[in-house]
């Protein structure tokens, strides 16, 4: 599937675009498989512990981490930093992120030298319980041009998000901000961002959404007994500077040097070698006022220009 002239204008005028349907069930089995199974060694390691008094085995793959938490509270707690990307390293997130339906899109907009970030994760959104103050993955306003380096701060780095199961208003699917991109305006803080009317975005399994980097979105409570399971990473163009180089970006597309792919052990011994060094993110100064983003907008203009732009993707 080719980024089409609809996908390009709803992306310029929104600040956002959903591509349905664009994976599909097999495309997915892989990360898929691989979470089902971290679960299950969790299960088992809690129940080793006399953490929780079963294995839940019986439950689907939407519901059984969830069941493992309502047992065992520090599992909940700890879940948003031990299932992410780095903690992990599986093969299958390595191929999901570098699967070429995706790539396919992900040139469309910024041409086919194409790296994943580090800033990139999966994400069970577990049940909230504000109660018990349990807000799994709930995201207020934000726009992610403030995850940045200075040095990367005028990059145009492209969000790619999708569940892994369906994402309802429900269990806390996204919310965005359409059109306020537009005003080109970094704002870093909740405090200076303008209002907006936000719509909810409700996704089924395969569908995939992208999201410029002005565009305010968030997410809400997870209101059901399920889990909203999902990844969001960040593709840019290779060579430009990572807005989180203490951990390691992946060579994920090159058409001109298709020789040089990141491999799965060289991506897993990075991430690796950059958490023993870097246990935790690395924090930069962020200005306190809105700013101007000086950057490009829409890279595939650039692109284009140059002779590059890849077929079907309509720069206009």
């Amino acid at each position: 599937m080719e980024l089409s002239r609809e996908h390009r204008d709803r992306f310029v005028a929104q600040g956002y675009v959903v591509v349905e349907g664009a994976l599909d069930g097999e495309d997915l089995r892989p990360v898929i498989d691989d979470y089902a199974a971290i679960v299950d060694r969790i299960a088992r390691r809690l129940r080793a512990e006399g953490r929780i008094r079963q294995l839940y085995d019986g439950e689907p793959f939407d519901t059984r981490l969830a069941r493992i938490c309502d047992e065992d509270a520090a599992t909940y707690f700890a879940s948003d930093e031990s299932l992410d990307v780095g903690r992990t390293r599986t093969r299958g997130l390595f191929e999901v992120m570098r699967n070429p339906k995706l790539l396919d899109l992900v040139e469309g907009f910024i041409g086919p030298e194409i790296a994943c970030n580090a800033i990139s994760h999966v994400r069970a959104k577990l049940p909230s319980d504000e109660a018990e103050r349990k807000g799994s993955n709930i995201a207020p306003w934000h726009q992610d041009a403030i995850f940045t380096t200075p040095e990367a701060r005028e990059l145009f780095v492209l969000t790619v998000w999708f569940p892994l199961n369906e994402a309802t208003a429900d269990n806390g699917c996204l919310q965005l901000c359409p059109g306020l991109h537009r005003r080109g305006t970094v704002y870093w803080t909740l405090d200076s961002q303008p209002p907006c009317d936000p719509v909810t975005v409700p996704m089924r399994k395969g569908d995939v959404i992208f999201i410029h980097k002005l565009c305010p979105h968030g997410s809400g409570p997870n209101r059901t007994g399920g889990i909203r399971w999902s990844m969001d990473l960040r593709y840019q163009t290779l060579g430009t500077p990572s807005p989180r180089p203490e951990w390691p970006s992946l060579i994920a597309r090159s058409r001109a040097a298709p020789d040089a792919l990141t491999t799965y052990h060289d991506w897993s011994a990075a991430w690796k070698a950059g958490i023993e060094k870097h246990p935790k993110k690395l924090s930069y100064p962020r200005p306190t006022e809105p700013t101007p983003f000086l950057g490009p907008m829409y890279p595939w203009v650039e692109v284009c220009a140059a002779g590059r732009f890849p077929p079907g993707s309509h720069p206009g």
